[in-house]
């Protein structure tokens, strides 16, 4: 059988990447945190550390075996005409890495302690992030491997067979300086070109913590939950709709009191960047931008086409993702014949789990997309001139549609919502609810923050 190259190239990619920081500065890095809030505050409770190793490493993607001559010129290209701040990606990435969760709080000063943690960790990581910069500068600046890794994985799961029909061996990713939810696809000559936004995985997980910290502490709900939950979220809200500085996109706590959860922000955020990519990947499979560019002669609206590619794309992504259940079916009828074979059972019981879980991550995906889109469409409505927002987020069809279509195409034996997705729809809601009771000035000052 013919290896998948891009099984091997994720075992070997690792040595065209280079470590962002060692052991060594990673403790000072912790060190550092503890003896701030220790000096500001005194003895008190210490945090299990969670890290995201993909973090630790980044690399040239023109270096990698299936980029092509004229992908690596593009991304040159890219890079040229939108520079990535390198301080700005260099902190996202290292806020991403690092989380902290804590035991459950049995008074308020257990809860100030871990608010400290987080609030410090910040200022330390815009030092680090500041005097790193330096080696992420210049168009063959080096980047997060998270972008690559995301691509690697869709790409493994992939059959060789559809790999090879739909030409997707022409297709290669980078990140790039665009704000968006979606990824872009760049049509070559020879192929395509995934564009992620560089700050999309740390924009995602710092979501997941949001919704994850306010989804267990609702027990510990107090009055000014909801103006700490808005004045948490609106710089992301900025970030699609208007500039904000990227220290300020994860400056909002988000504690986790279980290590359980903070596992889960990370395994959240990997099937949302992977769903991304499979819908990027839809969009060339389909021949989309070909298509539309056929369809775009002057006089047409193509906002029907264009919304119609979405939501084939998104019909794809879906596609790849169900393809795991013909492996668990299979598995599962050979369970029946050998009812005896226990452990075959729990495999197809868990990874019908994993597949659930990853459907849900991605109808996350959509609430905050959706909420994303509503948030900032209130803000330009509410605020007119006095802050610089543009005209609308991006010209996909409202995340709500979409999310529509998806849970029509999975109807059935499957159909799949968990807790955490409904509370999302529930709690995002009331987060909008209350920006819109705010007066026009006390909305004005919840938002001067992050754009400063």
């Amino acid at each position: 059988m013919t290896e998948n190259p891009y099984e091997r190239w994720l075992r070997t990619e690792i040595d065209l990447c280079l470590p962002v920081i060692d052991q060594q500065r990673l403790n000072a890095i912790l060190g550092e945190t503890a003896a701030r809030v220790f000096q500001g505050l005194g003895q008190g409770p210490v945090p299990k550390v969670i890290l995201d190793l993909e973090h630790l490493q980044a690399a040239d993607y023109g270096t990698f075996e299936g980029v092509t001559d004229e992908q690596r010129q593009f991304i040159s290209k890219l890079h040229a005409a939108e520079p990535i701040r390198p301080e700005e990606m260099m902190f996202l990435a290292l806020r991403s890495l690092f989380q902290f969760t804590w035991p459950k709080p049995q008074s308020e000063d257990d809860i100030r302690f871990a608010a400290a943690y987080d609030f410090v960790l910040d200022q330390v990581l815009v030092d680090t992030a500041l005097n790193l910069a330096g080696q992420f500068r210049g168009p063959d600046a080096l980047l997060p491997y998270w972008g690559q890794l995301s691509f690697l994985r869709v790409m493994v799961g992939v059959p060789l067979d559809n790999i090879t029909r739909y030409g997707l061996d022409r297709v290669s990713c980078t990140l790039v300086k665009r704000a968006k939810f979606n990824a872009t696809t760049f049509v070559l000559d020879g192929g395509a070109l995934i564009g992620m936004n560089y700050a999309l995985e740390p924009i995602l997980k710092h979501l997941n913590r949001y919704l994850l910290h306010y989804f267990c502490t609702r027990e510990m709900a107090g009055p000014k939950r909801l103006s700490r939950a808005w004045e948490g979220i609106v710089p992301t809200v900025l970030h699609f709709w208007s500039d904000v500085a990227a220290t300020r996109l994860t400056s909002s706590s988000t504690m986790l009191y279980d290590e359980e959860m903070g596992i889960m922000a990370h395994r959240l955020t990997a099937e949302q960047l992977d769903f991304i990519v499979m819908h990027e990947l839809g969009h060339f499979a389909l021949d989309h931008p070909l298509r539309l560019k056929a369809e775009s002669v002057p006089g047409r609206d193509v906002t029907t086409i264009r919304h119609k590619f979405e939501f084939e794309a998104d019909a794809f992504a879906l596609g790849l993702m169900r393809s795991r259940l013909v492996k668990i079916r299979t598995a599962s009828d050979a369970s029946s014949e050998a009812s005896a074979d226990v452990t075959r059972i729990s495999d197809v019981t868990a990874a019908l789990h994993d597949y659930r879980l990853s459907l849900g991550a991605v109808y996350l995906l959509f609430a905050y997309m959706d909420f994303i889109q509503r948030a900032g469409e209130f803000l330009r409505e509410r605020l007119g001139g006095r802050i610089e927002m543009r005209t609308q987020m991006d010209t996909h069809p409202r995340a709500s549609a979409r999310l529509e279509h998806l849970e029509l195409t999975n109807l059935g034996e499957y159909l799949y919502t968990s807790p955490l997705e409904r509370y999302a729809t529930g709690f995002l809601q009331s987060v909008l609810d209350y920006a819109a009771g705010l007066d026009d000035q006390s909305l004005v000052n919840s938002v001067i923050a992050p754009v400063s």
